[in-house]
């Protein structure tokens, strides 16, 4: 008989319910074997899943009439109680979350298994990759919108699950979920490292990186806090004792001066020791406006002002003019901030696999979105963009709003 484990909370099973997604809430039915221990239900096999279905929602779906047979491990390809039997008893309300992927695809350590995560389909697929051609040789189900897998070893892969909110570990022979770790909002990516190792999750929405001991699956996890907007892909440094966090929505180092206010508790950009003594909207080119702004035309609106910091710390905007007193310094109260303010430009979060401790690499760029470790050199490698919102005007801009960029630092972090 399969059995599949899956430790979910009650809440997590109403919510998939509540989702109708065909695939998923059959063989979660068919293969569910914990639920909240408030609800006094343990259910090992399809009979248990029938009772629990009749007992909490009165009548049980028509895709849950499936005997114990049908859980035999030889009987798993469609056609025995596979996806065309299930999709037919309900309405096709498929949910697209276009949930982001982090690390869809991975190999098996003896390079014999291609595995790629189905995000839309909820499943882990398995490729032998041995021959001349790749063979799709299973298709295990695994939480909501699996975006990364990661292979611990030839028979063991961790699968992250984006909206499920979820780990789950899959054993690649029996084909199955052996375990599922339940971890903070809209988990990313997992890698391990350290010694002993560890499995280390981003949780995007949360800003943390969540430390699990991958031998005692039970045991709390520490958690890691970041200081940085949407954590998600990991990189592991050659020797094993590093792990590298992308954060995602970094910043470029650029911030607001706020402009029109109605209310004087503070004037920003109309304060008359500011670049222009007061005048908004400022010039964007010398003292004049480029492009000219048409006379015909009524008084502009006040705006606020986007600065940026530049490699000196003064923070300067698109003419050239330093509001680095306004910002930071002496008269910071006149844009509503204290004095010594900074706004943090943290790019990538280099973590002690071993200690736990948080350091960081700044000023790469603000959208981080891919993260690798040269196993040449062991520097740590980083893709994204970098938008450039201090330049002021469309016409400006001429089609080249946002850079795609590279960058590369060494492995305790430094000059890139």
């Amino acid at each position: 008989m399969l059995r599949r484990v899956v430790d979910s909370s009650f809440k997590n099973l109403l919510r998939l319910f509540a989702l109708k997604k065909p695939v998923n809430l059959a063989l979660l039915a068919l293969a569910l074997t914990g639920c909240d221990s408030d609800h006094g239900v343990t259910i090992t096999d399809v009979e248990g899943a029938n009772n629990f279905f009749d007992n909490h929602f009165n009548e049980r779906p028509e895709y849950l009439h499936y005997s114990a047979h049908d859980m035999d491990t030889n009987r798993r390809e469609a056609g025995d109680f596979g996806e065309p039997q299930i999709a037919a008893a309900l309405p096709d309300t498929f949910k697209n979350w276009e949930s982001p992927h982090v690390h869809p695809l991975d190999l098996t350590p003896n390079n014999s298994l291609l595995l790629a995560v189905n995000t839309a389909d909820a499943k882990l697929e398995v490729f032998q990759v041995e021959g001349s051609t790749p063979v799709n040789t299973d298709a295990i189900p695994v939480g909501l919108d699996p975006v990364t897998v990661r292979a611990r070893s030839n028979t063991e892969a961790w699968v992250v699950n984006h909206i499920s909110d979820s780990v789950s570990i899959v054993d690649l022979t029996a084909g199955v979920v052996v375990h599922t770790l339940q971890t903070e909002d809209e988990p990313a990516d997992v890698v391990f490292a350290g010694n002993p190792e560890r499995a280390f999750v981003t949780s995007s929405q949360t800003n943390t990186v969540m430390v699990f001991d991958p031998n005692n699956l039970t045991a709390e996890p520490e958690t890691i806090a970041i200081a940085g907007e949407d954590p998600r892909a990991l990189a592991v440094s050659t020797d094993g004792n590093t792990v590298y966090a992308a954060i995602f929505e970094s910043g470029n180092a650029s911030t607001v001066v706020r402009g029109g206010r109605r209310t004087t508790d503070y004037l920003g950009v109309e304060s008359p020791r500011g670049s222009y003594g007061g005048q908004n909207p400022p010039p964007n080119s010398g003292n004049e406006f480029e492009p000219a702004i048409n006379p015909a035309l009524p008084a502009p609106p006040r705006v606020s002002m986007i600065v940026k910091k530049d490699n000196a710390g003064r923070w300067m905007d698109d003419n050239n003019g330093d509001w680095t007193a306004l910002v930071s310094g002496n008269l910071s109260a006149e844009s509503g901030r204290i004095n010594g303010w900074d706004m943090p430009d943290n790019d990538v979060a280099i973590i002690n696999a071993n200690t736990l401790s948080v350091t960081y690499q700044k000023t790469l760029m603000n959208m981080v979105m891919g993260i690798s470790v040269n196993p040449l050199n062991n520097r740590v490698v980083v893709v994204g963009t970098d938008a450039l919102n201090e330049v002021r005007y469309e016409p400006n801009l001429k089609s080249h709003f946002v850079t795609s960029r590279y960058a590369d630092f060494p492995a305790t972090g430094g000059t890139a």
